[in-house]
């Protein structure tokens, strides 16, 4: 087998998992808004059972009214929770290809909104999450007690709802690792203080399950190995929380990393310390340094996660020794067969993720439900496969950008005879533009796949061909489908028009043009991405923007605020 260490079993506690590849938790904002389950979520995650992973964790979970902290996040707070939790399982047992299923419980602590809960937001001390977040109420001890007796509680349901194990996250600056830190808690009773006294609420929390559930059932925690903001807590710190949490009983660690609050100066140029939802411009595995050190430390499974894109990359990090799972999260958005395809040698098939964080992380940030940039399936799983035409038709498609690729390899799987031309050298469109800045080359890997799509199915593509009536006539087609696109206006300014006026697709193009200075006309995301290409090579680039920000087109914040660079900041 090409990657044998990936596909051999292993252990979390009593349970064996048939494969080394985890699907990391991810909200969706695919349930009711009292948290129900939907045919919906569960299709969603059959799907991901079906492609081939070992364990799936399903996304963090609400168990008490304060702690919620999405619009439509899955609820664990009633018995009719329950049910609907027990169908997910249900569907995923039934598949029989011995996938398991753990439930993550998240509480959001001093991250919640009131604007969501209709309640003030609780924490262990009244300090906010991160700057501008809403002021938490302090939990008093008995509250302290009784969130732990919570914890518990929805352990017990997670099992009744048939759940092979069960994760805690203490991750992110929600409510359990706001205990950790010295900087939000600042308690006087025996829930703050020392290390100790800051990390009892999450042994108690532990040691209350396993006092409920035995030592068969599998507990795992999800923590941030190093918080990366000014006064946060570092590896070692994290590493001896885990070794803590080891001794109280848990069987298994994901290390993530990050959190919210301000970042350090020495951090600003390495995305993945500013970014908690990895950008396509951090390195693949960015976090498994992190991950083999607390592996350095524990006895017990380590699970690495952090833009983990292929199974050649899981392959090398875990028989490296660096990890022992290794968990997959957009990737498995993007193509819930990435780790069958790769097991069968297809691994040309799989569709990328390419890390542009559109249709999920902005749309999280938005309280949306999730889709997907590349795959338009995600969330429509449930829908019908794609039927054959009838009658087939000669299909004409002009151009060849994403939405002509994906036109023409559509109508082929129709059945149709499909013929694709553009005028230009090589298919791809404005993708290929856009994967020409600093940081954007994984736009390379969408448009290798689209083009392979077309070569698999039998598209016949005609470049370097600017199409005619005289062509069309030629070709005779049934139907012609125009997916030109568009092109960039130039200002009506007197000037522009003679040869030192020219469109970002003419640099991004490489296209021969006139040495800088550089004055940039519209600061958005392709004005910035033409800008730092410029500036890469040396040259003297000025923007200009009408509004008070530029890059305001770019991601939000992972503390809800935004990225958009001020240039008073």
């Amino acid at each position: 087998m090409r990657y044998p260490t990936v596909f051999q079993p292993c252990q979390i506690g009593s349970l064996t998992i048939k494969n080394r590849l985890a699907m990391s938790q991810m909200t969706m904002n695919y349930a009711t808004e009292d948290g129900q389950v939907t045919d919906k979520l569960i299709a969603y995650y059959r799907e991901r059972a079906k492609g081939g992973v070992g364990l799936i964790f399903v996304e963090g979970t609400y168990f008490t009214p304060e702690g919620k902290g999405y619009v439509r996040q899955v609820g664990l707070a009633s018995r009719k929770h329950v049910d609907g939790l027990k169908k997910l399982t249900d569907a995923i047992h039934g598949l029989k290809n011995e996938a398991r299923i753990f439930l993550q419980i998240h509480h959001a602590g001093g991250r919640a909104s009131s604007k969501i809960t209709g309640i003030q937001p609780v924490a262990p001390s009244a300090v906010p999450a991160y700057p501008g977040a809403e002021m938490p109420r302090a939990l008093t001890r008995e509250e302290v007690s009784g969130l732990v007796d919570a914890h518990v509680e929805a352990a017990v349901r997670a099992r009744e709802a048939g759940f092979d194990g069960l994760d805690i996250h203490c991750a992110h600056g929600y409510l359990v690792p706001s205990f950790f830190s010295p900087m939000t808690n600042q308690r006087t009773d025996e829930y703050g203080g020392d290390p100790a006294g800051r990390t009892r609420f999450l042994m108690e929390i532990i040691r209350g399950i396993r006092e409920r559930l035995g030592r068969e059932f599998p507990l795992t925690i999800k923590i941030s190995g190093d918080e990366y903001i000014e006064g946060g807590l570092g590896v070692k710190e994290m590493i001896v929380i885990a070794r803590l949490a080891q001794e109280a009983g848990i069987d298994g660690l994901i290390v993530s990393a990050g959190t919210v609050g301000g970042k350090k100066i020495e951090d600003l140029s390495e995305a993945h310390k500013v970014m908690r939802t990895l950008p396509m411009m951090t390195k693949p595995g960015c976090l498994v340094p992190i991950a083999a050190e607390f592996k350095k430390s524990l006895q017990i499974p380590v699970i690495t996660v952090g833009r983990i894109n292929t199974i050649a990359l899981a392959e090398e990090i875990l028989a490296q020794g660096k990890a022992d799972i290794a968990a997959i999260g957009r990737p498995l958005l993007a193509d819930p067969e990435l780790p069958k395809k790769a097991a069968e040698g297809r691994e040309e098939e799989t569709r990328p993720c390419i890390a542009c964080n559109e249709g999920c992380y902005k749309r999280i940030l938005q309280q949306l439900d999730v889709c997907c940039s590349v795959n338009p399936a995600l969330g429509r799983e449930a829908d019908p496969a794609v039927p054959k035409a009838s009658p087939l038709k000669r299909v004409l498609v002009v151009g060849a950008g994403p939405a002509g690729m994906k036109a023409a390899f559509r109508a082929r799987q129709r059945g149709h005879d499909v013929t694709l031309i553009d005028q230009g050298a090589h298919p791809g469109g404005q993708l290929r533009l856009a994967s020409v800045p600093p940081g954007r080359q994984e736009i390379d890997r969408f448009t290798t796949y689209l083009a392979g799509c077309l070569t698999r199915s039998g598209v016949k593509v005609m470049l370097n061909e600017k199409v005619s009536p005289t062509d069309v006539a030629r070709l005779q087609p049934d139907t012609v489908i125009l997916a030109t696109g568009a092109q960039p206006c130039m200002l009506n300014v007197p000037g522009l028009q003679a040869d030192h006026g020219v469109t970002a697709w003419d640099v991004l193009s490489g296209k021969p043009v006139l040495k800088g200075p550089y004055l940039i006309v519209g600061a958005g995301l392709v004005g910035c991405e033409t800008a730092d290409l410029l500036s890469d090579r040396g040259e003297k680039v000025t923007l200009v923007e009408i509004l008070p920000e530029i890059a305001c087109d770019a991601d939000k914040g992972q503390d809800g605020g935004s990225n958009c660079y001020h240039p008073l900041r």
